[in-house]
């Protein structure tokens, strides 16, 4: 009897771990690394949620049950605030968008990394997380990127090329011909950017002029003449006034004393500040 129960519980056990391992050989590592990359993009979300939700109620935590984008759906505990509630549904619908990012062109690792790097620069992002103080915003930022690392780390990239593959395909490419027409060798459309475009809030950067050199002389502009007329036209006004203005102005002063008092005499000079009185102590004894 007991013989006959072991051998039961064993069957089962097989019939459990058959199909299971069968569903696991038949994932191909494509696919195991997109279902990765969706569940890091959700995990993404909810912390980002989470952490703005927490930020917004002080006596209320975001359930930890909602890493699913339809759960967040589902939710209604904003305290009757519409416009916060909208807020989070426009944000869990733009974020559900971010798997689309990976999985219909390049596989690798590289661009499994870069497509969720992007999701911490997207501006839908930076819009939602502006309610956050500086400080905590950064610390969102690193937290996102050590689970960005984690999920990384668990890439399959046994189907990556790898470099000598990629060193190999480089040098099999045949060189152009050098009597082929420049125009038809050319391609109709340019396969990467040569040169990175500045960004939309970054100013762009002037080309610097060319200094004058010693050789060429320097031009005067009618700027450097009229100032050099203003400068002699103010000289030759003030050698007018010194020499005919003053001394008839003077010569008119005294000739008008003279009327007024014609028996005033004129002021002798001031005495020097240096000479001493007389003595006079003679005339005080007397």
């Amino acid at each position: 009897m007991a013989q006959l129960r072991l051998f039961s519980s064993l069957f089962v056990l097989w019939c459990l771990l058959v199909p299971a391992s069968q569903i696991a050989q038949a994932q191909t590592p494509a696919e195991a690394n997109k279902r990765l990359f969706d569940r890091s993009i959700d995990e993404l979300n909810f912390r980002t949620m989470e952490t703005v939700y927490d930020k917004s109620f002080t006596r209320r935590k975001f359930p930890v049950t909602l890493r699913t984008y339809q759960a967040r759906r589902e939710f209604d505990d904003f305290n009757n605030n519409a416009d916060l509630k909208k807020l989070f549904q426009n944000y869990n619908d733009v974020s559900e968008r971010f798997k689309n990012r990976f999985g219909k062109g390049r596989r690798d690792l590289a661009e499994f990394q870069k497509q969720l790097n992007s999701v911490l620069i997207d501006k839908n992002f930076e819009f939602f997380i502006r309610v956050l103080p500086r400080d905590e915003r950064v610390a969102l930022i690193r937290s996102l990127q050590r689970i960005i690392k984690q999920s990384t780390a668990q890439f399959n990239a046994s189907e990556d090329p790898a470099p000598e593959d990629l060193a190999a395909d480089g040098a099999a490419v045949p060189p152009a011909d050098v009597d082929a027409d420049p125009e038809a060798a050319a391609p109709t459309e340019p396969l990467e950017d040569p040169a990175p475009q500045p960004e939309a809030g970054a100013p762009e950067s002037t080309p610097a002029t060319p200094t004058s050199t010693t050789d060429s002389p320097k031009r005067h502009d009618w700027v450097d003449y009229f100032t050099l007329l203003l400068a002699g036209t103010s000289s030759l006004l003030l050698v007018y006034l010194i020499v005919s203005v003053l001394p008839d102005l003077r010569a008119r002063l005294d000739g008008l004393a003279d009327q007024i008092d014609p028996q005033a005499q004129r002021r002798t000079p001031r005495r020097d500040a240096m000479d001493l009185p007389e003595d006079r102590y003679e005339e005080e004894d007397n």
